[in-house]
């Protein structure tokens, strides 16, 4: 018999152009992983998210400080606007979660020094920024 996939809990923060394609990936393309939750402050991506992600099982939150809190959460993808991807990757790196951040991780060195000291402090988290392509 086959040995049981293991699947990476992941959340997505942000559903505009590149946090829906990160959440659409993660539901259909990734094995490895398993949409459990997003968050979005805006009206018509939460509505976009409740006709989309919520069919599948995905939680939806407007309160990204709960959504960290989700049961089983092991990683996020930050995918917000530029001057939040800071404060949500800290975040999440604070709570014990891996952080995928979208480019730029920050638009100040100092704020990226901070973020890279962070993770350097949790050894079992795990922070990426990857470029998306053109």
């Amino acid at each position: 018999m086959a040995p049981t996939l293991r699947r990476l809990k992941i959340a997505v923060s942000g559903l505009g152009r590149m946090g829906a394609r990160h959440a659409q990936h993660f539901l259909h393309r990734t094995p490895k992983a398993e949409l459990v939750a997003a968050f979005t402050p805006a009206d018509n991506e939460l509505a976009w998210a409740k006709e989309i992600l919520e069919p599948w099982g995905v939680k939806i939150y407007s309160d990204y400080d709960e959504m960290l809190s989700h049961e089983g959460l092991e990683a996020v993808c930050v995918a917000v606007v530029t001057t939040a991807h800071a404060e949500q990757s800290i975040k999440s790196i604070e709570a014990g979660l891996h952080v995928l951040c979208e480019k730029p991780l920050s638009t100040k060195l100092d704020v990226v020094c901070i973020m890279s000291s962070k993770d350097r402090l949790r050894p079992r988290a795990n922070m990426i920024s990857v470029p998306t392509a053109p």
